[in-house]
C-alpha cells in the first residue's frame, strides 16, 4: 500500500471567460475500512461490532487474514462477515496482487511472472467464496496494485482481467483496486473503486488528486486512505478534506506503521468521525489545512 501526488486544470465556458473549477465534492461519504484484525476474540471481536454498529455509515470493510484468505476455513472469519452483511456493510477479501511481478516480487512458491501472479490472484479470489461466499462475502479488495498504464495498457489489463474474472465466476462481486497513489485515468474501468490515496495525515494536508477525480461525476469510484493522523481536529480536518477533494469512501486512523490498519481508533476519536462522515460536517474546507500536529510525520510505504 503507498502514497503520492497530483494538480488541477482551468477550463474555457461557453462565454469564453477562463476560470479555474472548484474541487469535486463528494456530497454523500462513506467510511470503508481496511479491518486488519482477527475477529475471533479480543480486541478484533470489539472492533468488528463496532463496525456492524457504525453502519450505515461503515459501508465497506475489508477482511484480511493473512495477506489473503489465508489457508483454510476461519469460522470466527465467517461469523464477522456474516454479521457484518447482515447490517448492511459490504465485506471484501484482500489478495495481493504483487504488481503482478512487474516489480520482481514473488508469488508465494517464489515465481516472478505475471502468469503465475494471476493464477495466485485467482486461486486466492476463488478461495475466498469457497470459504466465505455462503456468508456473504462482497467482492475483492486488490492490493500492492500498478498505477500506470504500462506499454500498450499492459498492466491495466492485467487488472481488468482479475477484475472481470471475479465478477464472472462471482455474480455482484465488487471490486477494488489499492494502487495507495494516483491512478491513471486507464484504470477508471479496471475496478468498481480506486484507492487514490494512502498516507500520513501530514502528506494529506497538502496533497492533491489527479484531474480526472477531481472532475469525475461519480465520489463512490474513489477512496482515501489517512493514517498517523493523531489528534481529533486533524481527523476532522482529513475528513473535511477528502469530501473538498471527491473522495466518496474514506477512512482515517491515529494508527501508524507497520500496520495501521490493525485497530480502530479510541470510542471519542470513531464516533466523532462517524458523525462527520455521515454528515459532512467537517473543518471548512474553504480554510487552509492547519499545520501536522507536533510528532506527526510521513512514514508512507513505498
Amino acid at each position: 500500500m503507498r502514497v503520492v501526488r497530483a494538480c488541477v486544470a482551468a477550463v474555457t465556458l461557453v462565454l469564453g471567460l477562463t476560470v479555474t473549477p472548484a474541487r469535486a465534492s463528494a456530497t454523500v461519504q462513506h467510511l470503508a475500512v481496511p479491518a486488519y484484525f482477527d475477529p475471533g476474540g479480543g480486541a478484533g471481536g470489539t472492533y468488528w461490532t463496532r463496525l456492524d454498529q457504525s453502519a450505515p455509515t461503515v459501508a465497506i470493510s475489508v477482511a484480511n487474514p493473512g495477506s489473503g484468505p489465508g489457508t483454510t476455513f476461519d469460522q470466527s472469519y465467517a461469523n464477522a462477515v456474516q454479521a457484518a452483511a447482515q447490517a448492511g456493510i459490504k465485506v471484501i477479501g484482500y489478495v495481493d496482487t504483487g504488481y503482478f511481478g512487474t516489480t520482481g516480487r514473488t508469488t508465494r512458491g517464489g515465481q516472478t511472472s505475471t502468469s503465475a501472479w494471476t493464477a495466485q490472484v485467482e486461486g486466492d479470489v476463488d478461495d475466498w467464496y469457497r470459504w466465505y461466499g455462503g456468508n456473504g462475502l462482497a467482492g475483492i479488495f486488490f492490493d500492492d496494485a500498478q498505477n500506470v498504464c504500462g506499454t500498450g495498457n499492459a498492466y491495466v489489463d492485467l487488472y481488468t482481467a482479475v477484475s472481470t474474472y471475479t465478477k464472472q465466476h462471482h455474480s455482484g462481486a465488487l471490486t477494488v483496486d489499492n494502487p495507495g497513489a494516483p491512478a491513471d485515468q486507464c484504470y477508471s474501468s479496471a475496478a468498481d473503486v480506486l484507492v487514490m490515496f494512502e498516507g500520513t495525515y501530514a502528506s494529506y494536508t497538502s496533497w492533491s488528486p489527479p484531474s480526472w477525480e477531481l472532475g469525475s461525476a461519480d465520489p463512490n469510484k474513489f477512496w482515501h486512505l489517512v493514517y498517523a493522523t493523531p489528534t481529533q481536529a486533524d481527523m476532522e480536518n482529513a475528513v473535511a478534506l477528502s469530501r473538498q477533494r471527491g473522495a466518496g469512501y474514506l477512512y482515517v486512523t491515529d494508527d501508524v506503521l507497520p500496520n495501521p490498519w490493525d485497530t480502530l481508533p479510541a470510542a471519542a476519536y470513531w464516533s466523532d468521525e462517524v458523525a462527520r462522515t455521515a454528515t459532512g460536517d467537517g473543518a471548512d474546507p474553504a480554510r487552509p489545512a492547519p499545520p501536522p500536529s507536533p510528532g506527526a510525520h510521513d512514514s508512507s510505504g513505498s
